[in-house]
């Protein structure tokens, strides 16, 4: 079983990046490469990026080839007309497909989670693995969705920009040099100022059918990560994701955490996202690591 412990969780400079065409619009990629080594994909959540990840690379890509993707409508990616759930998926596969080589294990947060599960379903050739981080395993009442933005506010000037910028749902921030590092990433120049990199239109995607439909589908190894003081995904996560799957589910609790816990608590998170990967990946080496 390779070694979970790494020196820190600072932020570690990707060495390639890029984009595919998926649908008719470019997806953009970034990548931590270790050739031979097996494929990670991370996903990000609703109005997220592949710089969310950034902080948490350090602790994957000395074991494993590590690429974070920005789906449609975030980030460095083009804009549709609509999104749903299962272009994202799409996007995902194709990235596995182009980027990995055909198979990658897939880590998603949040809404990313969802992404992440209704590509292991619809392709369980391509994906050996899932970790859910902080994504609902049940399907959420209203209240549960994440609230909309409307519109592309334009401010006059990027410090304007982040004054404005805020983790949704609220929560305490025990690191704001990491959420200044998110926040800064997440604005692009536009005519009059700047804006949201991420598209007002993405809320579309979470209106309409059933949000968590595709778990149930989901045939790889599964695991759940949650932050330990969560307001989104109940402390039952892995019991429930059992009971629907019908087979154990792992769940790893970052201590301290809230929903986005590689902001809040991202060494904690590094570790255990690596070590549900590790134990994933590698079963038999980790169950003997336990003996």
């Amino acid at each position: 079983m390779p070694d979970s412990t790494v020196p820190d969780s600072t932020e570690l400079a990707f060495d390639r990046d890029g984009s595919i065409v998926v649908d008719g619009v470019p997806v953009a990629w970034e990548r931590w490469s270790r050739p031979g080594a097996p494929s990670v994909v991370l996903v990000h959540g609703t109005s997220a990026h592949t710089a969310w990840w950034h902080h948490t690379a350090n602790w994957l890509a000395d074991a494993y080839d590590v690429v974070a993707v920005d789906l449609s409508g975030h980030g460095g990616s083009g804009r549709r007309s609509e999104y749903d759930l299962d272009t994202w998926s799409r996007e995902v596969l194709a990235v596995v497909d182009e980027v990995c080589g055909g198979t990658a294990a897939l880590v998603g947060h949040s809404i990313g989670g969802l992404v992440t599960g209704g590509a292991a379903a619809a392709r369980p050739d391509a994906v050996p693995a899932l970790v859910l981080v902080d994504c609902v395993v049940s399907e959420p009442g209203e209240d549960g969705r994440p609230p909309a933005v409307r519109g592309d506010t334009v401010f006059p000037t990027v410090e304007d920009a982040l004054d404005r910028y805020r983790l949704m749902p609220p929560q305490p921030v025990p690191d704001v040099r990491i959420l200044t590092y998110v926040a800064e990433r997440s604005v692009r120049p536009v005519s009059g100022g700047w804006a949201w990199k991420s598209d007002p239109a993405i809320f579309g995607a979470l209106d309409t059918g059933r949000l968590t439909a595709s778990l149930a589908d989901v045939r790889c190894p599964t695991a759940v990560v949650r932050g330990e003081l969560s307001q989104i995904v109940p402390p039952d996560a892995a019991e429930v994701l059992a009971g629907l799957l019908g087979r154990p589910i792992a769940q790893y609790d970052v201590p301290n955490a809230y929903h986005h816990v590689m902001i809040d608590q991202g060494a904690p998170f590094g570790r255990l996202l690596r070590r549900a990967l590790d134990e994933l990946l590698t079963p038999v080496s980790a169950d003997r690591g336990k003996e």
